[in-house]
Protein backbone atom coordinates (compact mmCIF):
# COMPACT_ATOMS: atom_id res chain seq x y z
CA UNK A 1 0.00 0.00 0.00
CA UNK A 2 1.51 3.27 -1.14
CA UNK A 3 0.71 6.92 -0.49
CA UNK A 4 0.42 9.35 -3.38
CA UNK A 5 -0.34 13.06 -3.63
CA UNK A 6 -1.35 15.13 -6.62
CA UNK A 7 1.13 17.94 -7.26
CA UNK A 8 0.22 20.58 -9.81
CA UNK A 9 2.88 21.99 -12.09
CA UNK A 10 3.34 24.19 -15.12
CA UNK A 11 5.30 23.17 -18.19
CA UNK A 12 8.65 23.77 -16.48
CA UNK A 13 8.40 22.83 -12.81
CA UNK A 14 6.19 21.64 -10.02
CA UNK A 15 3.98 24.58 -9.16
CA UNK A 16 0.84 24.64 -7.06
CA UNK A 17 -0.24 28.20 -7.72
CA UNK A 18 0.08 29.28 -4.10
CA UNK A 19 2.41 28.79 -1.17
CA UNK A 20 -0.26 26.87 0.75
CA UNK A 21 -0.47 24.28 -2.03
CA UNK A 22 3.29 24.13 -2.49
CA UNK A 23 3.79 23.56 1.21
CA UNK A 24 1.33 20.66 1.28
CA UNK A 25 3.21 18.92 -1.52
CA UNK A 26 6.58 19.51 0.13
CA UNK A 27 5.43 18.28 3.55
CA UNK A 28 3.96 15.11 2.09
CA UNK A 29 6.93 14.25 -0.11
CA UNK A 30 9.24 14.78 2.88
CA UNK A 31 7.09 12.22 4.70
CA UNK A 32 7.56 9.64 1.96
CA UNK A 33 4.48 10.30 -0.18
CA UNK A 34 5.00 9.93 -3.93
CA UNK A 35 4.14 13.03 -5.98
CA UNK A 36 2.00 12.51 -9.08
CA UNK A 37 2.31 15.59 -11.31
CA UNK A 38 -0.58 17.10 -13.24
CA UNK A 39 -0.60 20.38 -15.13
CA UNK A 40 -2.34 23.50 -13.94
CA UNK A 41 -3.91 26.17 -16.16
CA UNK A 42 -1.25 28.45 -17.58
CA UNK A 43 -3.22 30.97 -19.61
CA UNK A 44 -6.67 32.19 -20.51
CA UNK A 45 -9.03 31.77 -23.40
CA UNK A 46 -10.45 28.99 -25.52
CA UNK A 47 -7.11 27.64 -26.88
CA UNK A 48 -5.74 27.09 -23.39
CA UNK A 49 -8.98 25.46 -22.22
CA UNK A 50 -8.96 23.06 -25.17
CA UNK A 51 -5.31 22.18 -24.57
CA UNK A 52 -5.87 21.71 -20.85
CA UNK A 53 -8.89 19.48 -21.46
CA UNK A 54 -6.76 17.04 -23.43
CA UNK A 55 -3.83 17.24 -21.01
CA UNK A 56 -6.06 16.81 -17.97
CA UNK A 57 -7.78 13.73 -19.37
CA UNK A 58 -4.46 12.06 -20.27
CA UNK A 59 -2.75 12.86 -16.98
CA UNK A 60 -5.63 11.71 -14.78
CA UNK A 61 -5.88 8.51 -16.80
CA UNK A 62 -2.18 7.99 -16.01
CA UNK A 63 -2.84 8.69 -12.32
CA UNK A 64 -5.67 6.14 -12.25
CA UNK A 65 -3.40 3.52 -13.81
CA UNK A 66 -0.61 4.22 -11.31
CA UNK A 67 -2.59 4.06 -8.07
CA UNK A 68 -3.69 0.57 -7.05
CA UNK A 69 -6.15 -1.04 -4.66
CA UNK A 70 -5.25 -0.30 -1.04
CA UNK A 71 -3.24 2.81 -1.92
CA UNK A 72 -4.01 6.31 -0.65
CA UNK A 73 -4.31 9.37 -2.89
CA UNK A 74 -4.41 12.94 -1.53
CA UNK A 75 -5.93 15.62 -3.76
CA UNK A 76 -5.92 19.34 -2.99
CA UNK A 77 -9.34 20.77 -3.76
CA UNK A 78 -10.15 22.66 -5.91
CA UNK A 79 -7.73 21.71 -8.65
CA UNK A 80 -5.77 24.74 -9.82
CA UNK A 81 -7.42 25.03 -13.23
CA UNK A 82 -10.63 25.99 -14.98
CA UNK A 83 -13.58 24.47 -13.05
CA UNK A 84 -15.16 22.96 -16.14
CA UNK A 85 -11.87 21.39 -17.26
CA UNK A 86 -11.13 20.10 -13.75
CA UNK A 87 -14.32 18.00 -13.88
CA UNK A 88 -12.58 15.69 -16.35
CA UNK A 89 -10.78 14.26 -13.31
CA UNK A 90 -14.03 13.19 -11.62
CA UNK A 91 -14.63 9.93 -13.56
CA UNK A 92 -11.07 8.82 -12.79
CA UNK A 93 -11.49 9.63 -9.08
CA UNK A 94 -14.72 7.63 -9.03
CA UNK A 95 -13.02 4.72 -10.77
CA UNK A 96 -10.14 4.74 -8.29
CA UNK A 97 -12.56 4.86 -5.37
CA UNK A 98 -14.51 1.88 -6.77
CA UNK A 99 -11.22 0.01 -7.14
CA UNK A 100 -10.37 0.37 -3.45
CA UNK A 101 -8.19 3.47 -3.41
CA UNK A 102 -8.61 5.66 -0.32
CA UNK A 103 -9.04 9.28 -1.42
CA UNK A 104 -8.21 12.18 0.89
CA UNK A 105 -9.47 15.59 -0.21
CA UNK A 106 -7.67 18.50 1.43
CA UNK A 107 -9.86 21.58 1.06
CA UNK A 108 -8.41 24.98 0.23
CA UNK A 109 -11.58 26.68 -0.95
CA UNK A 110 -15.32 26.02 -1.20
CA UNK A 111 -17.30 28.05 -3.72
CA UNK A 112 -20.56 26.92 -2.14
CA UNK A 113 -19.72 29.12 0.86
CA UNK A 114 -20.00 32.07 -1.52
CA UNK A 115 -23.29 30.83 -2.93
CA UNK A 116 -21.69 29.47 -6.10
CA UNK A 117 -23.01 26.07 -7.19
CA UNK A 118 -22.65 23.89 -10.27
CA UNK A 119 -18.86 23.92 -10.49
CA UNK A 120 -18.38 20.25 -9.64
CA UNK A 121 -17.74 20.76 -5.93
CA UNK A 122 -20.23 18.10 -4.83
CA UNK A 123 -19.03 15.57 -7.41
CA UNK A 124 -15.43 16.02 -6.28
CA UNK A 125 -16.07 15.86 -2.55
CA UNK A 126 -18.34 12.82 -2.89
CA UNK A 127 -15.39 10.80 -4.17
CA UNK A 128 -13.46 11.35 -0.93
CA UNK A 129 -13.18 8.94 1.97
CA UNK A 130 -11.53 11.61 4.12
CA UNK A 131 -12.08 15.37 4.00
CA UNK A 132 -9.55 17.73 5.59
CA UNK A 133 -11.32 20.95 6.55
CA UNK A 134 -9.80 24.18 7.78
CA UNK A 135 -11.52 24.15 11.17
CA UNK A 136 -14.48 22.84 13.15
CA UNK A 137 -16.88 25.41 11.70
CA UNK A 138 -16.08 24.25 8.17
CA UNK A 139 -16.34 20.63 9.29
CA UNK A 140 -19.86 21.28 10.61
CA UNK A 141 -20.77 23.01 7.35
CA UNK A 142 -19.62 19.94 5.42
CA UNK A 143 -21.80 17.73 7.61
CA UNK A 144 -24.77 20.00 6.93
CA UNK A 145 -24.06 19.68 3.21
CA UNK A 146 -24.41 15.90 3.44
CA UNK A 147 -20.82 14.73 3.88
CA UNK A 148 -21.30 13.42 7.41
CA UNK A 149 -20.68 9.86 6.24
CA UNK A 150 -17.03 10.71 5.58
CA UNK A 151 -14.16 11.04 8.01
CA UNK A 152 -13.66 14.78 8.48
CA UNK A 153 -10.44 16.05 10.00
CA UNK A 154 -9.37 19.61 10.75
CA UNK A 155 -6.08 21.43 10.29
CA UNK A 156 -6.49 24.12 12.92
CA UNK A 157 -4.06 26.29 10.94
CA UNK A 158 -2.32 26.01 7.60
CA UNK A 159 1.39 25.32 7.77
CA UNK A 160 3.83 27.94 6.48
CA UNK A 161 7.17 26.38 5.62
CA UNK A 162 10.07 28.77 6.06
CA UNK A 163 13.72 28.35 6.95
CA UNK A 164 14.91 31.91 7.21
CA UNK A 165 12.72 34.09 9.39
CA UNK A 166 14.14 37.42 10.43
CA UNK A 167 14.29 37.94 14.17
CA UNK A 168 13.46 41.56 13.41
CA UNK A 169 9.94 40.70 12.14
CA UNK A 170 8.46 41.31 15.58
CA UNK A 171 9.41 44.86 16.52
CA UNK A 172 7.96 44.43 20.00
CA UNK A 173 5.63 47.39 19.42
CA UNK A 174 1.96 46.32 19.68
CA UNK A 175 0.86 49.63 18.17
CA UNK A 176 2.53 48.70 14.87
CA UNK A 177 0.17 46.45 12.87
CA UNK A 178 1.05 44.52 9.71
CA UNK A 179 -1.51 44.01 6.91
CA UNK A 180 -0.34 41.48 4.30
CA UNK A 181 -2.27 40.16 1.30
CA UNK A 182 -4.21 41.26 -1.74
CA UNK A 183 -4.96 44.95 -1.24
CA UNK A 184 -7.39 45.46 -4.10
CA UNK A 185 -10.27 47.72 -3.01
CA UNK A 186 -13.07 45.18 -3.57
CA UNK A 187 -11.34 42.71 -1.20
CA UNK A 188 -9.57 44.90 1.32
CA UNK A 189 -11.38 48.21 0.97
CA UNK A 190 -11.00 48.83 4.68
CA UNK A 191 -7.27 49.64 4.25
CA UNK A 192 -8.28 52.83 2.44
CA UNK A 193 -10.25 53.94 5.50
CA UNK A 194 -7.73 53.23 8.24
CA UNK A 195 -7.14 56.93 8.86
CA UNK A 196 -10.72 57.10 10.16
CA UNK A 197 -9.52 55.37 13.32
CA UNK A 198 -7.83 58.60 14.41
CA UNK A 199 -5.51 56.85 16.83
CA UNK A 200 -1.82 56.17 17.34
CA UNK A 201 -2.11 52.69 15.76
CA UNK A 202 0.30 52.53 12.81
CA UNK A 203 -0.34 50.18 9.88
CA UNK A 204 2.27 48.72 7.53
CA UNK A 205 0.79 47.32 4.29
CA UNK A 206 2.39 44.58 2.18
CA UNK A 207 0.87 43.16 -0.97
CA UNK A 208 -0.24 43.61 -4.59
CA UNK A 209 -2.93 45.82 -6.09
CA UNK A 210 -2.59 48.69 -3.64
CA UNK A 211 -4.20 51.82 -5.06
CA UNK A 212 -1.97 54.71 -4.11
CA UNK A 213 -4.11 57.74 -3.33
CA UNK A 214 -4.00 60.58 -0.85
CA UNK A 215 -1.62 59.69 2.02
CA UNK A 216 -3.30 58.35 5.16
CA UNK A 217 -1.95 59.31 8.53
CA UNK A 218 -0.42 56.28 10.25
CA UNK A 219 -0.49 54.11 7.12
CA UNK A 220 2.63 53.09 5.19
CA UNK A 221 2.70 50.96 2.05
CA UNK A 222 5.84 48.79 2.11
CA UNK A 223 5.56 47.09 -1.29
CA UNK A 224 4.83 43.55 -2.49
CA UNK A 225 7.02 40.48 -2.10
CA UNK A 226 6.83 36.76 -2.96
CA UNK A 227 5.43 34.67 -0.08
CA UNK A 228 8.84 33.11 0.48
CA UNK A 229 10.41 36.54 1.10
CA UNK A 230 7.79 37.94 3.45
CA UNK A 231 9.27 36.30 6.57
CA UNK A 232 12.43 38.35 5.93
CA UNK A 233 10.76 41.73 5.35
CA UNK A 234 7.65 41.99 7.55
CA UNK A 235 8.02 44.39 10.45
CA UNK A 236 5.42 44.95 13.15
CA UNK A 237 4.03 43.98 16.52
CA UNK A 238 0.76 42.38 15.39
CA UNK A 239 -0.57 40.90 12.15
CA UNK A 240 -4.12 41.84 11.10
CA UNK A 241 -6.56 39.33 9.57
CA UNK A 242 -9.46 41.37 8.16
CA UNK A 243 -11.47 41.55 4.93
CA UNK A 244 -14.18 43.70 3.37
CA UNK A 245 -14.59 47.42 2.90
CA UNK A 246 -15.44 48.47 6.46
CA UNK A 247 -13.42 49.06 9.61
CA UNK A 248 -16.51 48.50 11.78
CA UNK A 249 -16.82 44.82 10.82
CA UNK A 250 -15.73 42.30 8.20
CA UNK A 251 -18.24 42.74 5.39
CA UNK A 252 -19.16 41.57 1.93
CA UNK A 253 -18.43 38.21 0.34
CA UNK A 254 -14.81 38.17 1.48
CA UNK A 255 -15.67 39.24 5.00
CA UNK A 256 -18.42 36.65 5.36
CA UNK A 257 -16.05 33.94 4.10
CA UNK A 258 -13.95 34.52 7.23
CA UNK A 259 -16.77 32.89 9.20
CA UNK A 260 -15.68 29.54 7.70
CA UNK A 261 -12.09 29.60 6.45
CA UNK A 262 -8.57 29.85 7.82
CA UNK A 263 -6.87 32.74 5.99
CA UNK A 264 -3.34 31.77 5.00
CA UNK A 265 -2.06 35.16 6.17
CA UNK A 266 -2.77 34.05 9.75
CA UNK A 267 -0.12 31.38 9.31
CA UNK A 268 2.27 33.87 7.71
CA UNK A 269 2.08 36.20 10.69
CA UNK A 270 2.52 33.42 13.23
CA UNK A 271 5.40 31.90 11.26
CA UNK A 272 7.05 35.32 11.61
CA UNK A 273 6.46 35.34 15.35
CA UNK A 274 3.71 37.98 15.19
CA UNK A 275 0.59 37.55 17.32
CA UNK A 276 -2.58 38.22 15.35
CA UNK A 277 -5.64 40.45 15.48
CA UNK A 278 -8.73 38.68 14.10
CA UNK A 279 -12.44 39.42 13.67
CA UNK A 280 -14.35 38.04 16.65
CA UNK A 281 -16.92 36.36 14.36
CA UNK A 282 -14.33 34.61 12.23
CA UNK A 283 -13.98 30.85 12.35
CA UNK A 284 -10.40 31.16 13.52
CA UNK A 285 -11.14 33.53 16.44
CA UNK A 286 -11.80 30.82 19.04
CA UNK A 287 -8.61 28.97 18.15
CA UNK A 288 -6.54 32.16 18.30
CA UNK A 289 -7.90 33.27 21.66
CA UNK A 290 -7.85 29.84 23.33
CA UNK A 291 -4.23 29.23 22.38
CA UNK A 292 -3.13 32.78 23.20
CA UNK A 293 -1.99 33.56 19.67
CA UNK A 294 -3.58 37.00 19.54
CA UNK A 295 -6.78 38.95 20.20
CA UNK A 296 -10.25 39.08 18.62
CA UNK A 297 -12.16 42.32 18.03
CA UNK A 298 -15.57 43.08 16.55
CA UNK A 299 -14.42 46.36 15.01
CA UNK A 300 -11.05 47.92 14.25
CA UNK A 301 -12.31 50.89 16.22
CA UNK A 302 -11.79 48.73 19.33
CA UNK A 303 -8.06 48.46 18.70
CA UNK A 304 -6.86 51.64 20.46
CA UNK A 305 -8.72 50.75 23.66
CA UNK A 306 -7.62 47.09 23.58
CA UNK A 307 -3.99 48.02 23.05
CA UNK A 308 -4.12 50.77 25.65
CA UNK A 309 -5.29 48.30 28.31
CA UNK A 310 -2.92 45.49 27.30
CA UNK A 311 -0.17 44.95 29.84
CA UNK A 312 3.43 44.22 28.85
CA UNK A 313 3.06 40.77 30.38
CA UNK A 314 -0.07 40.01 28.33
CA UNK A 315 1.58 41.13 25.11
CA UNK A 316 4.73 39.14 25.92
CA UNK A 317 2.60 36.02 26.45
CA UNK A 318 0.93 36.49 23.06
CA UNK A 319 4.33 36.91 21.40
CA UNK A 320 5.55 33.73 23.09
CA UNK A 321 2.49 31.83 21.88
CA UNK A 322 3.04 33.13 18.36
CA UNK A 323 6.71 32.12 18.38
CA UNK A 324 5.95 28.61 19.58
CA UNK A 325 3.16 28.11 17.06
CA UNK A 326 5.32 29.65 14.35
CA UNK A 327 7.95 26.99 14.90
CA UNK A 328 5.33 24.29 14.39
CA UNK A 329 3.95 25.89 11.24
CA UNK A 330 7.42 26.27 9.76
CA UNK A 331 7.99 22.53 10.30
CA UNK A 332 4.67 21.44 8.79
CA UNK A 333 3.32 19.97 12.01
CA UNK A 334 -0.35 20.81 11.42
CA UNK A 335 -0.81 18.75 8.27
CA UNK A 336 1.18 15.83 9.65
CA UNK A 337 -0.97 15.78 12.77
CA UNK A 338 -4.25 16.03 10.84
CA UNK A 339 -3.30 13.13 8.59
CA UNK A 340 -2.28 11.01 11.55
CA UNK A 341 -5.86 11.44 12.71
CA UNK A 342 -5.11 12.05 16.36
CA UNK A 343 -8.28 12.66 18.38
CA UNK A 344 -8.55 16.36 19.11
CA UNK A 345 -5.74 17.13 16.66
CA UNK A 346 -6.98 20.66 16.08
CA UNK A 347 -6.89 21.53 19.76
CA UNK A 348 -3.57 20.00 20.68
CA UNK A 349 -0.79 22.58 20.62
CA UNK A 350 2.15 20.96 22.38
CA UNK A 351 4.96 19.84 20.09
Amino acid sequence: MRRYCIVERDSHEFHAGSKARNDVGQILTQQGWTALPVHRSQGKGIPDKLKMAAVTWMEWRKVSRTVAQGDTLLVQYPLDMYPKVSRLAIPFLRSMKENGVQIIMLIHDLDSLRGIEGNGERQFLETADVLVAHNQVMAEYLCERGYGDKAIRTLGLFDYLAQDVSAACNTGDPWEVVVAGNLMPNKAGYVYRLDQLDSKVRFRLYGPNYQQGAPQAGVKYCGQFPPEQLPQVLRGGFGLVWDGDRIETCSGVYGQYLEYNNPHKTSLYLACGLPVIVWDRSAIATYVVEHRLGIAVGSLAELPRRLQHMSREEYAALCQGAREMGERLRRGDMLRRALRGHPGAEDEVSG
